[in-house]
């Protein structure tokens, strides 16, 4: 009888460890693609939002003949502009609603109640994708809030996105002025296209603001350590009860984007080396943080004159 003595081989520990190594170094190669390829699939799906917005700016305008406002205030008694009882906060986001398919939260709306208002709880903590870019991981389901212990916590849903209130100088402040800006969107504004002198391809509208800590290598201005962007008002910031909070909807174009030296009334955006606007004209672009500073200015305005050259 002839007995076959020959065994199958199996791994030796040499060998087994030789494996995990090269799948080791498969994966380490291809890791960083698969996260390239998803960020920009994110970043084409934050551009799809940007272009929405940006096309509900337009039929608004085409319905009304005037761009929606920055956001609404109405003055208090004796003219007092920081009355909490009157103080409508509307923003330009919620406005737009019924002009980007979102007719079914308009409808939540008191319009005649301040957006504060119990009547309108509902409606302000609707978290809405096309106010969402997919990379930013600061907001998403999250909410802007405001806990006082004289008043019920309230809370606005979270956006990614702000509206164009221009640059700030020595005497106009996103926050602390209450009339015009040079930009297109500010309080109670009622901007026409005829008034974008600078043409509508070299205005911004719309731009990347995630919500989240400010970079602690800024010095936080006015106290401020937190991005707070949602689409519903501006109406009450998060440590200040009384203020009156443009840039909860608003950016500044003092500070290039990503640069905002702690300053919550820029701009930053979720993708590494640049922002996403959208433009008056309804185009979307992606500006580099590098962006001269000067051009990004002019960016910003809307009758500002200015020679704009390739950005």
């Amino acid at each position: 009888m002839k007995i076959n003595n020959n065994r199958r081989s199996a791994f030796t520990l040499v060998e087994l460890l030789v494996v995990i190594a090269i799948i080791g170094i498969l994966v380490g190669l291809l890791l960083p693609a698969v996260q390239a390829a998803r960020e920009a699939a994110r970043r084409m799906s934050c551009q799809n939002n940007l272009k929405q917005l940006a096309l509900g700016l337009h039929n608004y305008e085409s319905s009304f003949k005037v761009y929606p406002s920055g956001y609404l205030h109405k003055l208090g008694p004796q003219g007092s502009s920081l009355s909490q009882a009157n103080h409508m906060g509307l923003g330009w986001g919620a406005a737009i609603l019924p002009q980007i398919e979102q007719s079914q939260v308009a409808i939540l709306f008191d319009y005649n109640r301040p957006m504060w208002a119990p009547e309108n709880l509902d409606a302000r903590e609707k978290s809405l994708e096309v106010f969402l870019c997919p990379s930013d991981t600061y907001s998403g389901d999250a909410y802007v809030m405001r806990d006082d212990t004289s008043v019920p916590v309230e809370r606005y849903a979270a956006a990614s996105y702000a509206a164009n209130w221009g640059p700030a100088d020595a005497v106009t402040n996103l926050d602390d002025t209450p009339t015009k800006s040079r930009g297109v969107f500010y309080r109670n504004s009622r901007t026409r296209v005829a008034a974008i002198l600078d043409g509508l391809s070299n205005t911004l509208a719309i731009g990347e603001r995630h919500n989240g800590p400010i970079p602690q290598r800024h010095t936080t201005a006015g106290g401020h350590t937190v991005f707070e962007n949602t689409w519903v008002a501006a109406i009450r910031d998060v440590d200040d009860v009384a203020d009156d909070h443009g840039h909860m909807v608003l950016f500044e174009t003092q500070y290039r984007p990503n640069q905002v030296d702690g300053d919550d009334k820029g701009l930053a955006a979720p993708h590494k080396g640049l922002c996403q606007f959208a433009l008056m004209d309804g185009s979307v672009r992606a500006i580099t943080e590098n962006i001269d500073a000067e051009v990004y200015d002019a960016l910003g305005t809307r009758q500002g004159n200015e020679i704009i050259e390739e950005f």
